[in-house]
């Protein structure tokens, strides 16, 4: 009788099973017959289309060795009419097409990537896929990892008829290093680049590059080659700088806010003390670009020693202008959001003692201060003197100094300090017309507006939340000097 192989103790291999290669493959090809890849409609590109028209993006991600890859489909939304299409008789596609096209070659310079993709620029693509690690920092960086999307991309291009050239980014993603092909029923094109630490001497100028591109194509190919050239002049970079003018202080000299020279002095009816201007940030760049399109090789000469490319023998020159200003009032009001969510209260900013009645040990009811009758049955006079004893700017922790604090104060309450006030508020002679769309507004120059305009200027440019608490704190102190003093509070229509 035969004996008896337990088969528990062998090992079997499943060549059946599907690998992790075969299973990435089975999944970008079902995303990319959703995106329609197969499908190649459209026209020729106008000049500098790609730089002008919208962009649409689309997204997914597969899970893949512990690592998260994205596909992204970038396409040109070109708008109008189709026109005449495309010449199909090389049995081209549009990615060919656009290879070949220089009406896109050269566009705008543009400060960051984010506007434009790397590709699109490089090559003038309208339609392109991209595979890259959703995270920046585990980007691709051995062969095996290279050979493993490389190899997908080109199988599973071939098998959806893929059209739409499909892209692998290597390396870190800041070398915006990216490798791929693009396939058509009879031309296959590959974009392969490399990388040197530094350029050659040679490939610096034209005549170089000609020699290089010389090298690569048949002995037999005769015709002259056709180049495009564009030298691009930075200007210097024109800082927008308007000065900060506040009607309480007309001597900051802070860097950010104030340039050299006199400042116009600026009317309170017509202007109040909210920022104003453009932030130190703002500025506009210059470049000038000059072109010269579809030279012979034989007329465009350019070496260390001698060059044709001068800016004055340019056939086409333009001027692009970037401007990026940022004004000191909309900043504001985006700050102010954060504002409203501050928990902090207005003593751990500047102290217990903030209104300065009392010093915080006492037991006294802070009401008693309110109810206690202090009316007489005569007003003061409003041309009273500046107090000299209510220490209303005094202790007060902040980033201002008591005389600038004053300033601020001076503003608010003309008649309190007439050496220091330069703006006194507007005598109404009859009372303004109830206006409904106006409710929750302050009246023009009043004390709440002018307040409100203050602690904008204060929040920007003052010390932020420190120094807005510190000037109501002040604030609160003066109109306690007023109700013990029995005063009408200016400013109040």
């Amino acid at each position: 009788m035969a004996e008896e192989i337990d088969d528990n103790d062998f090992y079997r291999e499943n060549f059946s099973a599907d690998s992790d290669w075969e299973v990435f493959n089975a999944q970008l090809a079902e995303i990319l017959q959703k995106w329609e890849v197969a499908v190649d409609k459209g026209r020729p590109l106008q000049p500098e289309e790609l730089y002008q028209c919208k962009w649409q993006v689309k997204t997914e991600t597969l899970d893949l060795l512990r690592n998260s890859i994205a596909i992204d489909h970038y396409e040109a939304r070109l708008t109008g009419k189709l026109g005449e299409a495309l010449d199909s008789s090389a049995e081209k596609t549009h990615c060919h097409h656009d290879l070949m096209c220089s009406l896109n070659s050269f566009g705008p310079p543009i400060r960051n990537g984010s506007e434009l993709h790397t590709l699109a620029r490089i090559y003038g693509l309208r339609r392109f896929v991209v595979l890259h690690p959703v995270n920046a920092a585990n980007y691709m960086k051995s062969t095996s990892e290279f050979n493993f999307f490389l190899s997908s991309a080109a199988v599973v291009a071939a098998e959806v008829s893929s059209v739409v050239p499909i892209f692998v980014q290597l390396y870190d993603p800041k070398w915006n290093f990216y490798t791929g092909v693009s396939l058509a029923p009879t031309l296959r094109t590959n974009f392969r680049l490399i990388g040197l630490e530094q350029a050659p001497e040679d490939c610096q100028y034209l005549m170089g590059l000609l020699t290089l591109f010389h090298d690569k194509v048949p002995a037999a190919y005769t015709q002259a080659a056709r180049v495009s050239v564009r030298t691009t002049y930075a200007l210097n970079t024109v800082r927008i700088r308007m000065p900060l003018y506040v009607p309480f202080d007309h001597g900051l000299s802070s860097e950010d806010i104030v340039v050299d020279g006199d400042v116009e002095r600026l009317d309170v009816q017509s202007f109040y003390a909210l920022p104003h201007g453009y932030t130190p940030e703002s500025r506009t760049e210059c470049y000038l670009a000059y072109t010269w399109p579809e030279l012979s090789e034989h007329v465009a000469f350019d070496s260390a020693q001698r060059t044709e490319f001068v800016p004055s023998k340019a056939p086409l020159g333009q001027i692009y202008l970037s401007v990026e200003a940022s004004s000191y009032l909309s900043c504001c009001l985006r700050d102010y959001l954060t504002v409203a969510n501050i928990n902090r209260s207005l003593e751990s900013y500047v102290g217990r003692n903030f209104s300065g009645t009392s010093s915080g040990a006492e037991q006294t009811n802070p009401f008693d201060k309110i109810t206690e009758h202090k009316l007489t049955t005569s007003k003061r006079d409003r041309n009273y003197e500046a107090p000299t004893k209510a220490n209303i700017t005094s202790r007060l922790p902040g980033p201002m100094t008591v005389s600038e604090l004053k300033e601020l104060l001076a503003y608010l309450f003309p008649e309190m300090y007439p050496e220091m006030a330069l703006y006194p508020y507007a005598k109404q002679a009859t009372k303004d017309k109830f206006d409904p769309m106006r409710i929750k507004s302050a009246a023009p120059d009043s004390i709440v507006s002018r307040l409100s305009c203050l602690l904008a200027t204060c929040h920007a440019h003052l010390g932020n939340l420190e120094g807005m608490a510190q000037l109501w704190a002040a604030f609160t102190r003066q109109l306690r000097f007023l109700w013990d003093n029995s005063l009408t509070v200016p400013g109040i229509t």
